[in-house]
């Protein structure tokens, strides 16, 4: 593999950044996920709830992508598609082999001011959501993580769903309408 330098003062496109790792250009791979790694962890951490699991998922993800860099094909989805896939798939995996209930160790509690209990809510809420984001559809949960933890447009979502805006929308509202309910009934 060679190194020939990726001027950040002019940023490229994910296209021509994929073509030019897939040519052996290991600055071309950093800068992809210099571009994708946070917005990858907060999708994994959302789903996963532990941060250092999705690390460990997150690299892989980018380990899978690298590894499979020379079966990458340009079909016009954006590249952020095809790793929302895979980070999808690992996480898919993950969460499979764990069914554990999560669990909080007592020495990550922050003391913020105010206090363990504001801590412990805050925590059940999470645990909550976690929960009622489960009930949902994989497709609307996928869209609701992406909407409103990734804060992306639905144009965005769309793109790296590789779905219409229309079906985003749909999905999102399904999905907004099935958690209101779940709250409203305590569910």
């Amino acid at each position: 593999m060679h190194a020939s330098p990726v001027d950040a003062s002019f940023p490229l496109s994910d296209s021509e950044l994929i073509k030019r790792a897939q040519d052996g250009d290991q600055a071309a791979f950093a800068q992809i996920y210099d571009r994708y790694a946070q917005p990858l962890y907060r999708y994994i951490y959302c789903r996963v709830g532990d941060p250092d699991l999705a690390e460990d998922v997150r690299a892989d993800v980018f380990l899978r992508a690298f590894e499979s860099l020379d079966r990458y094909e340009d079909r016009g989805w954006p590249l952020s598609a095809w790793l929302y896939r895979i980070a999808r798939d690992r996480t898919v995996d993950v969460i499979r082999r764990r069914r554990l209930r999560q669990t909080v160790p007592l020495e990550s509690w922050s003391g913020a001011c105010d206090g363990p209990d504001r801590e412990i809510d805050v925590r059940l809420d999470c645990e909550e959501v976690r929960r009622l984001l489960h009930d949902l559809t994989d497709d609307q949960r996928q869209v609701i993580y992406l909407r409103f933890v990734a804060d992306l447009s639905i144009q965005e979502v769309a793109l790296r769903l590789g779905r219409s805006e229309g079906a985003v929308k749909a999905l999102q509202h399904r999905g907004l309408q099935s958690l209101a309910r779940r709250i409203v009934s305590g569910a």
